[in-house]
């Protein structure tokens, strides 16, 4: 694959970070962080406004970028930046765990770009017009980042229905759109997460992570799941489908959907007994709003235990 030049359909992105320090969105000048997706053969871009670039932005900005894009090229080249790699550079770099994940659901390869070789990542004067262009939209007053977002998307399309593919001859838009039907079709999004980790399912069909315990199916005891810290809330995925969610970071330790347990044996797992007449009414009631709960709990356990 050539490190430069237009590239074939569907064959890569180029990704980077670009910095505004005075952009505003209605609480005056702050600085904002551009996330930039070219397309390498008909160079049609995307660009997302964040004001971090953390992990969870970084995904965040991913999804924004391929949604606006319409689909997702083969190899995604990127600069060498802490939220994509862990350790080293280039060739030699440790490509970070949540993102190698997160490439690995979505169907791409990362390819980190050479110290020091600032045409790597294509045509520096296409990247500069592409800044200038964003300066200048920036330059505005908005009420909230999803207008500077609006009127970034619309420029950039304006800008695509005049500006000339190298490759092509034709418009940007045009390649564009003949582009799209080559690339990969966007699937279910994951949503952004900034922890993603394996872990083996106990015969009590509990898995562990962060300090807590997640119930899920028995029918993946035994077997090793990814977990998901996202924004909020814990997934859990098994066979690239997220197969439970919880909260995050609660006060409990132990957290439980009682649906994991019920279900039919398979070839390798039975369900768990089942909970019994006493059991059932005991959840029922838990389950109760407060107010609606029997005043005496023990008197109508023992009823039920009769």
């Amino acid at each position: 694959m050539p490190r430069c030049g237009c590239g074939s359909p569907n064959a890569y992105v180029q990704t980077d970070w670009a910095e505004f320090p005075q952009v505003d969105v209605g609480d005056g000048p702050e600085p904002l962080s551009a996330f930039l997706m070219t397309l390498s053969h008909s160079r049609r871009s995307a660009v997302v406004w964040s004001r971090s670039k953390d992990l969870v932005s970084w995904l965040s900005c991913h999804n924004g970028a391929f949604m606006r894009l319409g689909g997702i090229a083969a190899v995604n080249r990127i600069d060498n930046v802490k939220t994509a790699l862990s350790s080293g550079a280039g060739a030699w770099g440790e490509i970070h765990p949540t993102y190698r994940s997160y490439a690995r659901a979505i169907g791409f390869h990362v390819d980190a770009c050479q110290p020091r070789e600032p045409n790597a990542k294509g045509k520096v004067e296409a990247k500069v017009r592409l800044l200038r262009l964003l300066t200048k939209v920036a330059a505005g007053v908005y009420g909230e980042l999803a207008e500077l977002q609006a009127a970034t998307d619309a420029a950039l399309d304006a800008w695509s229905r005049e500006a000339v593919c190298p490759a092509t001859g034709t418009t940007v838009h045009e390649a564009w759109r003949a582009e799209i039907p080559k690339l990969r079709p966007l699937p279910l999004l994951p949503e952004p997460f900034d922890v993603a980790v394996e872990r083996e399912v106990h015969r009590n069909c509990m898995v562990a992570f962060e300090g807590r315990r997640y119930a899920v199916p028995f029918g993946l005891s035994g077997t090793r799941v990814e977990v998901r810290g996202c924004a909020g809330k814990v997934q859990i995925v098994a066979h690239g489908e997220v197969v439970r969610e919880y909260r995050r970071g609660t006060a409990e330790r132990i957290l439980i959907d009682p649906t994991c347990f019920d279900g039919k044996p398979t070839d390798r797992v039975a369900p768990p007994p089942p909970l019994g007449r006493m059991g059932r009414q005991l959840q029922e009631i838990m389950d109760a709003p407060v107010e609606r709960r029997p005043i005496d709990l023990y008197a109508a356990l023992m009823e039920v235990a009769r």
